[in-house]
């Protein structure tokens, strides 16, 4: 039975579908014909010269990347570290350079001295002199001649060595974090655009099994269907309506996670609605190589292991005498009659004689612990070796199932195309026609998904050897 486009029954089937399609073009990041390859890093347009709109940036995923790290309070915060840990190495440096500071008291005097007090001569008078008030003010200077392993502050300190060494493992550490919130931004992009096909695919669906809906309904009250084919087709209807909820659910916070990355609102950013394209796999060997030397996991354990040598060097020089010369400008008098000046040096020489073990205790613990993390990095290095292994299985069998899928849109494609043309010799049967439809739609999601896959593993391949390899292409 043939319906006219203008029939009242035709125009509540396809308001719906209407809507849907509106909806999928405004969830759709950007247009395909404003992203044809244009090559400018950020585009801006504003609507109207008398309406203040914010403007509206359009990124690839390697601008949206570029923008990213620059503005990223986690990468932000890493580097921030970074420089911390810097101020405090040269600040530690500086404690082992001479001092010069300022020195202002005033004391009294009362009694015997401290000469007469010990007097080991009890047939001696003790010396005494008068009750007075002193001052002491003026400068002071603070050479330490050998302290924790340093000659005058000459030689690198092993304290300055190991908070040189820490400096080292915040930085490596905040590539790390850097990795991850690329491949975290990667992953949030291509969710974006795969969620922008899905619901593309899954409008076409749902108007599809209102259509075929419809048509059931159709010739079941003429007597033509029966209930169970009613009750199939009513049953995909409502399936394919809930998969478009739940697309459009997907594609509007997936393009919200993508603007929120950033800090922008959701309306003031577009982005390329293509998935790109992937660099060629590096030859394992090389970047294997490679990453055991420059992946930040792998000079971070090496920044640790120099930082537990320096450990070991400073426990070691906490067994040996420390020397220090103190010199300052020393006013007596009292209050009433003349100070006299007298510049002081003192030379201070502190000898480790007993302690129980503390700092013989100290230096085995720290070469101990300088043996586990020298076992530490070979097992870093093995780790990295069995995760990149992994990552490229991974790429294999997502690769595999991407070909796979093609070949059965290809199958499906085939079979729909061969039951449209037989419809048009009145061959076919409509139903058998929509059938087949639907089925081609769900092998396209199932492309989509693997798609995305694959890309996804590619990003991780790239985490996987610390950014060494770029998977991007150009």
């Amino acid at each position: 039975m043939k319906r006219r486009l203008s029939s009242p029954r035709f125009r509540a089937i396809w308001s719906p579908v209407r809507l849907a399609l509106v909806a999928c073009f405004v969830l759709l990041p950007i247009p395909r014909q404003l992203c044809a390859r244009q090559p400018a890093a950020i585009r801006s347009r504003e609507r109207s010269p008398s309406v203040k709109v914010k403007p509206v940036v359009f990124l690839n995923l390697r601008e949206y990347l570029a923008t990213l790290t620059a503005v990223s309070p986690k990468i932000l915060a890493s580097r921030l570290d970074e420089a911390a840990a810097d101020y405090e190495a040269r600040s530690t440096y500086a404690s082992y350079l001479p001092h010069i500071v300022g020195d202002a008291g005033v004391g009294y005097i009362h009694g015997r001295t401290l000469r007469g007090f010990f007097n080991p001569f009890s047939s001696l008078p003790s010396s005494s002199i008068p009750d007075r008030w002193f001052t002491q003010e003026g400068p002071g200077l603070t050479v330490p001649i050998y302290k924790d392993g340093s000659f005058l502050g000459i030689n690198v300190p092993p304290e300055v060595a190991r908070k040189r060494a820490e400096r080292q493992v915040v930085k490596f550490k905040g590539s790390l974090t850097e990795q991850s919130v690329i491949l975290t931004a990667t992953d949030a992009y291509l969710q974006a655009i795969k969620a922008t096909h899905l619901l593309e695919l899954r409008t076409r669906h749902f108007a599809l099994a209102q259509e075929e809906d419809a048509r059931v309904e159709n010739r079941a009250t003429s007597g033509l269907a029966t209930a169970e084919e009613l009750g199939v087709a009513r049953l995909l209807l409502e399936s394919s309506r809930a998969s478009f909820e739940a697309a459009r659910g997907e594609a509007i916070y997936s393009f919200l996670a993508v603007a929120a990355l950033l800090g922008r609102d959701a309306d003031t950013i577009r982005i390329q609605d293509s998935y790109p394209e992937a660099a060629p796999l590096p030859d394992f060997e090389t970047i294997a190589g490679i990453t055991s030397v420059q992946h930040p996991k792998v000079r971070l354990q090496e920044a640790t292991v120099r930082g537990a040598q320096a450990n070991v060097e400073l426990q070691r020089s906490r067994l040996l005498p420390s020397v220090t010369a103190d010199s300052f400008d020393f006013q007596y008098g009292d209050f009433h009659g003349d100070a006299a000046n007298q510049w002081v040096s003192v030379l201070t020489v502190h000898v480790p004689i007993f302690d129980f073990g503390e700092a013989y205790l100290a230096t085995k613990s720290a070469r101990i612990k300088l043996q586990a993390e020298t076992e530490r990095r070979l097992a870093v290095q093995q780790d990295l070796q069995k995760e990149l292994v992994d990552a490229v299985v991974e790429i294999s069998q997502s690769a595999g199932n991407l070909g796979r899928a093609r070949g059965e849109v290809v199958e499906a494609q085939r079979v729909a195309t061969r039951l449209e043309e037989q419809a048009k010799l009145d061959q076919a049967l409509l139903g058998e026609l929509n059938t087949a439809k639907l089925k081609l739609l769900e092998k396209k999601e199932d492309l989509e998904q693997a798609q995305y896959e694959l890309l996804h593993r590619y990003a991780h391949y790239q985490e996987a050897t610390g950014g060494q390899w770029k998977w991007i292409g150009p």
